[in-house]
């Protein structure tokens, strides 16, 4: 768990930078990021207890950083997975890439609950904003408060009980 919580740290202090970076050329510099929500806070933990439930997904936050480039960073906050892929652009078909990590045998116990995908295109959210995040952690609350208009792709899979 200490990894973890290295890893995220790690995540939130590039996307700090990242925002800076694009608050002042968000014309020039492609990244995309991602965000994978395993249902809510407490079903994976009333499903198998909060320790197991703990340890699979520290396990999934470790394949999904190794699956990866180096330079893809990913973090997690509760359920919710983000990884940043920098100088990506959408259209590099991300969700094939994500699909072969989440729909691998080491990870079909969180499959019991509802997955959600959505991708976002960081360039054309600061084009878009009339107050650009100018860090990290409220770029990310931003997103969520705004997942359906910021999204360019949005994807569903179904809890397999």
């Amino acid at each position: 768990m200490i990894s973890d919580i290295q890893l995220c740290s790690r995540f939130i202090d590039t996307l700090d930078w990242i925002c800076q970076v694009l608050i002042r050329h968000n014309d020039d510099f492609n990244i995309a990021l991602v965000k994978i929500a395993y249902g809510d806070d407490n079903s994976l933990g009333e499903a198998y207890g909060a320790p197991e439930a703990l340890r699979q997904l520290s396990s999934l936050t470790h394949d999904l950083q190794n699956s990866f480039r180096k330079s893809d960073l990913v973090g997690r906050e509760g359920t919710d997975f983000w990884i940043l892929f920098p100088y990506t652009r959408v259209t590099d078909n991300l969700h094939d890439k994500l699909m072969d990590v989440l729909q691998g045998s080491a990870h079909n116990n969180l499959n019991i609950v509802e997955r959600e995908i959505a991708i976002f295109e960081l360039p054309v959210i600061y084009q878009k904003a009339t107050v650009k995040p100018d860090n990290g952690l409220d770029l990310l609350h931003y997103i969520k408060a705004n997942q359906s208009e910021l999204a360019s792709h949005i994807f569903r899979l179904a809890n397999v009980e």
